[in-house]
Formats: C-alpha cells, sequence, structure tokens
C-alpha cells in the first residue's frame, strides 16, 4: 500500500520522540485531551476528574467551552490543577467548530477527543503511547471503548478483536476489524496524531454525524497504525446529544458519504486490488447497516410510515449493501407489532453486547 509522506520540518509537532536538550533520553510526546463541551456541567465535572488521573506524565486537558449558560463555569472553577487550560469562546460556535477550535489549541503532538459525557480510563494514554514507543511519529492508535446506555443505565463491554492483538499493524487491518464491526471503537478512544489530523482539515462540517469517523479513519491508511485490543475508555449514548436531533435523512447521507469516502481513499491508496475490493465492500456493508438502523429508529419511535417508505426507496441502492440476512432482519423489526420488535431488539442486543 502506498503511504502519505509528510515533509520534516521545524514545527514541534513534526517529531513526537525529539531529544531533550542535553539529554540523550527522547521526550515523551506530549498529549492533549480535549474536551469540547456545552451545557453539561453535571457531567463534566466527571469527565475532567477522569481526564486528569491518567497515569501517564506528559498531558494537558484543554476544556473549550462553547459559551455554556448553565453552571459550566462554576465547575471549571473548581480545579486548580495546572495541566488543565481552558479556552472560553465569547458565543456558540456550533458543535463541530468547538471540535475544531479544540484541534487548533491543542499543544500535544497527539490528542484524545472526549466528549463532555464520555470517560477514559487512568491507563489509556499510557497504553496507547506504550504503542507509539515501539515505532515513534505513529499517526494513529486505536483503543476499544465501553459503550454506557444512560436509557438503561446499563454499560456493554467493548468487542474486541480474535484476529488483532495489541500492537502494530497495518492501518487497513485495523480499520477493516471496525468496518466488520469486529471491534467497538469511538472518538474518546482513539488517539491521533495532532498535526496529521489538522492536515487533513479537522472534523469536516459536512458530517454532522460520523465528523469522527472522518477525521480518524483517513489516519488508517497512512500505513501503520497501533491497536490497544483491551477497553480504555466509555462512550455514552442517549437521546439528549447534538447529533441526535438530526434527521433522518441528515444521517442517512452522513452514512453514505461516509461509504464513499472510504472507498475512494482505498483506491487512491491501497495498492492490492483485491484488499481494495474487500474495503470497498466492507464499508458498502458497514454503513448501510447503520442506515437501516437509522430507519428502523425512525420507526420505533413514532415516524411516518410514508416517509419512512420514502427514505427507504431514495437510499435504495447504498441500503441494499446491508445484505439478505440483515434486510430480512430489518423488516422483521419494522413490520411486526411494536411491542414484539422491541423484544427482539432486545434479544439482538443481549445476542451483541456483554454486560460489565
Amino acid at each position: 500500500m502506498d503511504q502519505l509522506c509528510f515533509d520534516n520540518d521545524d514545527d514541534v509537532h513534526s517529531d513526537p520522540s525529539r531529544l531533550d536538550a542535553g539529554s540523550a533520553r527522547p521526550q515523551s510526546p506530549m498529549v492533549t485531551i480535549a474536551i469540547p463541551t456545552f451545557n453539561r456541567a453535571r457531567h463534566l465535572r466527571h469527565c475532567i476528574r477522569s481526564a486528569l488521573a491518567q497515569t501517564y506524565d506528559n498531558f494537558e486537558v484543554l476544556v473549550s467551552n462553547n459559551a455554556s449558560t448553565d453552571t459550566t463555569h462554576e465547575v471549571l472553577n473548581e480545579f486548580s490543577d495546572e495541566r488543565l487550560r481552558i479556552v472560553q469562546q465569547q458565543s456558540n460556535i456550533g458543535l463541530l467548530p468547538n471540535w475544531n477550535a479544540c484541534l487548533a489549541n491543542a499543544k500535544g503532538d497527539y490528542v484524545v477527543f472526549l466528549s463532555d459525557d464520555d470517560r477514559v480510563s487512568p491507563f489509556m494514554i499510557q497504553k496507547a503511547m506504550d504503542v507509539v514507543r515501539k515505532r515513534p511519529g505513529l499517526p494513529i492508535v486505536v483503543t476499544l471503548s465501553n459503550l454506557h446506555s444512560a436509557a438503561v443505565g446499563k454499560t456493554f463491554a467493548a468487542r474486541g478483536s480474535r484476529k488483532l492483538s495489541t500492537g502494530i499493524w497495518p492501518g487497513t487491518a485495523v480499520l477493516d476489524e471496525f468496518l466488520q464491526n469486529n471491534i467497538t471503537v469511538t472518538m474518546c478512544s482513539v488517539l491521533l496524531r495532532a498535526d496529521h489530523v489538522r492536515a487533513n482539515g479537522g472534523f469536516p462540517l459536512e458530517c454532522p454525524h460520523m465528523a469522527d469517523i472522518a477525521a480518524w479513519a483517513p489516519l488508517l491508511f497512512l500505513g501503520e497504525a497501533g491497536l490497544v485490543n483491551e477497553p480504555c475508555a466509555t462512550f455514552s449514548y442517549h437521546g439528549n446529544s447534538e447529533t441526535s436531533r438530526l434527521s433522518p435523512e441528515e444521517l442517512l447521507l452522513d452514512g453514505r458519504h461516509m461509504e464513499e469516502m472510504i472507498s475512494d481513499l482505498a483506491v487512491k491508496y491501497v495498492g492490492d486490488p483485491e484488499q481494495q475490493r474487500l474495503l470497498q465492500l466492507n464499508a458498502r456493508r458497514c454503513f448501510a447497516q447503520r442506515g437501516l438502523t437509522v430507519l428502523s429508529d425512525y420507526r420505533s419511535s413514532g415516524g411516518k410510515m410514508d416517509r419512512f417508505i420514502t427514505l427507504l426507496w431514495k437510499f435504495r441502492s447504498y441500503l441494499t449493501s446491508a445484505g439478505p440476512k440483515v434486510g430480512l432482519r430489518f423488516f422483521a423489526l419494522v413490520l411486526c407489532p411494536p411491542f414484539i420488535a422491541d423484544y427482539l431488539r432486545q434479544r439482538r442486543r443481549g445476542a451483541s453486547e456483554q454486560l460489565v
């Protein structure tokens, strides 16, 4: 596979393993844990505490307060830790621009993006950097993420790879595990080279739902990538997030855009035709299955049948890539009585996730 090349220069981010002045020992790369926040004071306190509890010694916690109107300011004033740095937005600049503000202000060679209701384990950065030490300058280290459902108050264990162990792998091999749903990865469980993300334009505004994947997935085409095959973070999902307010059409468009982006990157950077074909196939299946989930959730939440049919027809060529077995399960969930559909959804969730 062809690899992107980045010119070396004198920028502070160009060599994460640079030597300390007057010392033969390489300096540990600095890591920024970036927390964009807006009106989540109750969650933010615990989020910051989890970030500051890292066992790794060279890091900062950067909070970008997006002009919150609740008690966020008071919560931030509770902390006197010199590793905590705060950027105050004078007006609400929007969700993704606030994430990009974190990226712009990050001082670290590497950056982890942590939503204000997510958590990182104390050992996350240390385990990720242990992999980086084996190959200084790695563009990305993927760790696994538990999933917390606020609706049911339960945390589901991350899926771990049965194929790849902790270590260094071709980035496309890690991506393929994600696309096949063999590993659970969320934004808060990924360590990124900050300069690479900046070079790619940060979080794209045209991807309101999957901007996180759009930011980290391209880095897996840069050659080697790190994998920590164990949970190092917990992602919280609920019905009160910014992206939960998006329409089903916006979510479907986002998924189709991601499938096209990964397919284009495979054509551009993967030299092996068979590997290229498999990545494209798995990308189509992955995001088509997510699209069917979007439509299923729309119907289960009371969405109108006529709009459901319109969306299904509009995105038919994209959604059929989910495969016949997934398609049959989808129609069974959508067309059967609600109480049976709810039961089947619970059974499906219980079969695929192990409670911790």
